[in-house]
């Protein structure tokens, strides 16, 4: 039986397969780029638009009932947002110092939590989701708070 998180995967990937093919159909012959230039992504002085944008990033909470964040390590961007996807009941995310499993978040960085006040046993429902924009470089090791110390992950935030 497929789980939501691959049933998710599974949608984005023909939705993706889909929209290229479409794309791709428009700028066929016979297309109005009579030009004859690929279109890409770089603007006049040659940087990459799309890196201009932030990203978003998916960590999977609990995949398939298991006590683990999938990946467990993740690099992203200044600016970027990381997006927790509850596969199971029983989760949560954390980074906040009082939480147990000793959490750390950069100097001057706001620790972020998939609840709100101080209950850090507080869960969230299976099929929600959180997520979170990073604006401070640095490593953030956060916790599921109900399973340490199986639940431990980090983000490294780059410049």
């Amino acid at each position: 039986m497929a789980t939501k998180t691959t049933r998710r995967r599974t949608y984005l990937k023909c939705v993706g397969a889909i929209s290229g093919i479409s794309l791709a159909g428009c700028l066929g012959e016979g297309s109005d780029d009579t030009d004859g230039d690929d279109l890409d992504d770089t603007d006049s002085e040659g940087s990459d638009d799309a890196d201009d944008e932030p990203d978003e990033h998916e960590v999977i909470v609990g995949p398939d009932g298991d006590w683990v964040f999938d990946p467990e390590e993740i690099t992203i961007s200044v600016g970027d947002t990381v997006v927790w996807y509850f596969d199971s009941p029983g989760h949560n995310v954390t980074s906040h110092p009082d939480a147990p499993g000793d959490p750390e978040n950069p100097e001057d960085a706001e620790p972020f939590a998939s609840y709100d006040g101080d209950d850090h046993m507080a869960v969230n429902e299976e099929g929600t989701e959180y997520e979170h924009a990073f604006d401070v470089p640095g490593e953030y090791v956060y916790v599921c708070s109900p399973h340490i110390p199986q639940m431990t992950g980090t983000v490294t935030v780059e410049e």
